[in-house]
């Protein structure tokens, strides 16, 4: 049996990210404080989350053989994620140029056409067989449903539904997590809480709808509605902490926390990862996360 506990499934992509003062505006060139290089999509950097936390993780995905897919391996290396599922397609390696902007508090994205996902290979399928959870983004959920892989016949499913999920049937995955402003839409007129207790108890499934710094609310069979409220960090960048936190959701529900300190815990680790202006190097650890929420209690 593998000793992967989790296999995220999705978009991998080196991002260009700088930061300024103010955004430019027509034909003007600012000073950037600051210009890296770092991995991004939802499922690598949730992956990384995961790993840095402490669940045995692998990533199944395409890369181009360039050298922002070396990069790519060289990064999951470091993080200790497992990248025998990555395959190789003939475009290149998905990316974005994106500006983050302090004045605005906000991000300003530029992204590359993602590259054509190829089929799954032999070791991904092979950890998809033998693993604990999958989880998947709105690229690896597509992928799940071409190779027929379903709820219940395997891995539980773990589904970061940040984009288009107004009328996705939310009993195909174990864990659902959409944003507060994707449940107004499967929901209209009715308050978030009452929307997520609706999915759950319909989908018989942990539904958490994600509020930015107002935290998450969430519901399980177990817990019934329970909230969390976000925490107050310096923040460099907010890039990347949605994915952050659906790795540390998962992380927390696998290592058996009950609901609501999931949220807390998931809420703690994505703020945190706000303190980086890309969305990997300031994810904390589990030690650094214990030390950050004892100060605050």
């Amino acid at each position: 049996m593998s000793s992967i506990e989790v296999l995220c499934l999705g978009i991998i992509t080196i991002d260009t990210i700088a930061l300024v003062d103010q955004y430019p505006g027509e034909d003007e060139r600012v000073l950037a404080k600051e210009i890296i290089r770092a991995g991004g999509g939802p499922a690598a950097v949730a992956a990384v989350t995961l790993s840095r936390l402490g669940i045995s993780t692998a990533i199944a995905g395409t890369i181009g053989d360039d050298a922002d897919g070396a990069e790519v391996l060289k990064i999951f290396a470091r993080e200790g994620v497992d990248t025998s599922g990555i395959s190789v397609g003939t475009s290149a390696t998905s990316g974005s140029v994106i500006v983050a902007s302090l004045a605005n508090n906000s991000r300003a994205i530029n992204t590359r056409q993602p590259m054509q996902q190829v089929p799954l290979n032999s070791a991904a399928k092979k950890m998809i067989s033998e693993a604990k959870w999958l989880h998947v983004d709105h690229v690896g959920i597509k992928q799940l449903q071409a190779e027929k892989i379903m709820r219940g016949a395997g891995p539980k499913i773990s589904f970061d539904a940040g984009y288009n999920v107004a009328d996705f049937d939310a009993s195909q995955v174990d864990l659902f997590v959409p944003t507060d402003k994707q449940m107004e839409l499967r929901f209209p007129g009715v308050s978030l809480g009452t929307a997520v207790e609706r999915d759950a108890i319909a989908a018989k499934n942990i539904t958490v709808a994600t509020q930015g710094s107002a935290g998450s609310t969430g519901y399980s069979s177990d817990s019934g509605l329970v909230h969390a409220d976000g925490f107050k960090v310096d923040v460099v960048s907010t890039l990347g902490a949605g994915d952050v936190f659906h790795g540390a959701l998962l992380a927390q529900v696998i290592q058996g926390h009950n609901l609501a300190d999931s949220l807390k815990r998931a809420n703690a680790v994505a703020a945190l990862s706000c303190r980086g202006l890309d969305g990997q190097s300031a994810i904390p650890n589990t030690s650094e996360l214990n030390s950050f929420l004892k100060e605050r209690s």
